[in-house]
């Protein structure tokens, strides 16, 4: 069992010198003793440097966890209020026998440009939700993931997809180009 004593106090003293007496022919002033000069504290090293451990170990802990929970948890959506109507670019950016994606409110819309006749549909593939592209060799509307095929107004010429792409309304405003919902 420890002792919880002073290293040189007598009884240590004794212990290791074979039972000889503690007493010293030296006398040493010490100043205070050490109970009064400690009277009131009521930790010791060990204690204090394992609450500091524990501390760093627990900030270290917290630093790793926090991108793992950001992570899981998703953020808050934030509210934006969606617009009926939106200029997304200009009729310039569209030229004859082509098309383009544009972002309006959060959907993604293919505007087809096809002999100077616009028209918008979702650029979102009904079977996975892939991009679509223009193919203007083809004239038409290509999913590239799984070889859905489209027509310029969203109809369903081929392939898995189960819809036909969700049509907008499109018209030229000056050199503008305005979407809306259909």
């Amino acid at each position: 069992m420890a002792r919880n004593s002073n290293f040189k106090s007598p009884d240590r003293l004794d212990s290791l010198q074979g039972g000889a007496s503690g007493k010293s022919s030296v006398s040493y002033d010490g100043g205070k003793a050490r109970d009064e000069s400690l009277k009131g504290v009521d930790f010791e090293r060990r204690s204090f440097l394992g609450k500091a451990v524990g501390g760093i170990g627990a900030v270290v802990a917290a630093g790793a966890l926090y991108p793992v929970v950001k992570y899981i948890i998703p953020p808050a959506e934030k509210k934006v209020k969606e617009k009926d109507e939106i200029v997304v670019g200009k009729v310039s950016e569209v030229p004859p026998g082509s098309g383009k994606i544009f972002q309006f409110n959060k959907d993604k819309v293919i505007v087809v440009n096809n002999g100077g006749t616009l028209s918008a549909v979702s650029a979102v593939c009904t079977h996975l939700g892939c991009l679509v592209q223009w193919k203007a060799d083809e004239d038409l509307i290509y999913c590239a993931c799984h070889g859905a095929r489209y027509e310029s107004n969203g109809k369903i010429i081929s392939g898995p997809q189960p819809l036909p792409l969700a049509p907008y309304t499109v018209r030229a405003d000056g050199d503008d180009l305005v979407i809306s919902k259909a």
